[in-house]
């Protein structure tokens, strides 16, 4: 019982960090809060980046950092009232309902996956006992990927009176149900007919292991969280939609070490969006390029390997013919395998195609087009390329205990496309319906 309640009174802290900085009661539009809301959560997210890269221990700013957020969360409810009496409590209940009840299922099965007990758990416990980031260096293993993820899973594991391991995890989770919530809610003016889509994508998408400490549901969030953003892209917003994307592509950079490829897919499609200049799409990609190298640097200082994954040009430049086509063979194989056990990615990639022939329903396909190429692309010459001598592993192992996470994480940011679909469709039968009364 105290553990359910604990994790009541969690909810509301982690609200806090998509309420704060920018303030959302003063917004008259819903769509424009659910935007800012993001905003925050992707703001707040760099914010954690920072600290964690700060050479002292969790304790020492924790508490100050979170009652200065909630003096800030007070202070501009307090300035808003009329409007935050106004707000869509009836959202906000469901969001809490779906966390609630997920937060339930984590909080009663405990177990790590097998790259968190060796990886990122113990990479969190570093953080958790009052380390910081440059003793990583100490752990053998800290090579393999970058450690926001596990900075997360610490700072909120910590929080004073609570003080639970699973709580960092919900942290997770929290992105999760946010990042779906976010393409799911205003997408119909019906209330009822984005609660359903909302359940029915978070059933299909939830599974325990994706919340045992495994980082792939992170990436799998924010990728969700820019399609939509991708998409809606204008001339409007897209000041704030550039330093959104551009944040999203440093998060995913600091997470895992595919992040740097999704990262680079994401502003890739940014750039061919027609909205943008020329001179914009300039500093977009001399900003990321600053944002990458000041990764680089900072491994550098604190001498952390820059890339330990097993890619060498001697490998790549000897490889015969025959290992090359067997290689594609089994790629071809477990891909195909993978992708028809996700639901999503199958019904994403033959919309695609199909819109791509018959696009009656007029939606803009361009950032769908680019990441199919760019994300096959990418899975097929991570493991071409892969010298795994190095690992001691084969081909086909490595197919089997990597490939499922990678196609789930590519799954995410097709999500919006069959969304987009559905609401079309939805609202062209209802229209009909009315129009034969």
């Amino acid at each position: 019982m105290s553990e359910l309640l604990k994790i009541i009174l969690i909810f509301p802290l982690f609200l806090i960090f998509i309420y704060v900085p920018f303030p959302i009661f003063n917004k008259a539009n819903s769509e424009r809060k659910l935007s800012f809301l993001t905003y925050n959560l992707i703001i707040n997210c760099n914010i954690f980046l920072f600290f964690s890269l700060l050479p002292m221990p969790i304790k020492e700013y924790q508490n100050i950092f979170i009652f200065l957020y909630i003096l800030i969360f007070v202070y501009t409810a307090f300035l808003y009232k009329i409007n935050l009496i106004k707000k869509n409590y009836t959202d906000l209940f469901v969001f809490f309902l779906s966390f609630f009840i997920l937060a339930c299922v984590i909080a009663n099965n405990l177990n790590l996956g097998w790259d968190a007990k060796f990886f990122y758990y113990i990479k969190s416990l570093f953080f958790y006992e009052g380390l910081h980031v440059g003793d990583l260096v100490n752990f053998e293993n800290n090579k393999w990927h970058p450690h926001l993820g596990s900075y997360l899973w610490a700072f909120f594991w910590k929080i004073p009176l609570l003080d639970i391991e699973y709580f960092g995890r919900l942290f997770y989770l929290f992105i999760f149900t946010f990042s779906i919530y976010f393409v799911c809610i205003k997408i119909n003016k019906s209330s009822f007919f984005c609660y359903i889509l909302y359940f029915l994508i978070l059933i299909i998408f939830f599974q325990y292991e994706r919340f045992s400490g495994l980082q792939e549901i992170l990436i799998f969030s924010f990728l969700i969280i820019s399609s939509k953003i991708l998409y809606n892209l204008n001339i409007k917003s897209k000041f704030f939609d550039i330093i959104i994307i551009l944040s999203i592509a440093n998060i995913m950079m600091w997470i895992k070490s595919e992040g740097i490829i999704y990262s680079a897919i994401i502003i890739v499609i940014l750039l061919f969006n027609k909205n943008i200049q020329l001179k914009e799409k300039i500093y977009t990609v001399l900003s990321f390029i600053v944002l990458f190298f000041l990764k680089v640097l900072i491994f550098k200082y604190y001498n952390f390997e820059v890339d330990a994954q097993p890619y060498n040009l001697e490998y790549i430049k000897f490889i015969s013919l025959n290992e090359f086509l067997y290689k594609i063979y089994l790629i071809t194989i477990y891909l195909g395998y993978y992708s028809l056990k996700n639901i999503i990615f199958v019904l994403g990639v033959l919309l695609l195609l199909v819109l791509n022939f018959t696009n009656r329903n007029k939606i803009s396909l361009i950032n769908y087009n680019l990441f199919f190429i760019l994300n096959i692309g990418f899975i097929f010459s991570a493991y071409l390329f892969r010298d795994l001598d190095i690992l001691n592993a084969s081909i086909e192992y490595s197919l089997r205990t990597t490939l499922e996470r990678i196609v789930f994480t590519s799954s995410s940011f097709y999500l919006y496309l069959i969304l987009i679909f559905i609401n079309n469709n939805f609202n062209f039968l209802r229209n009909n319906g009315k129009i034969n009364k």
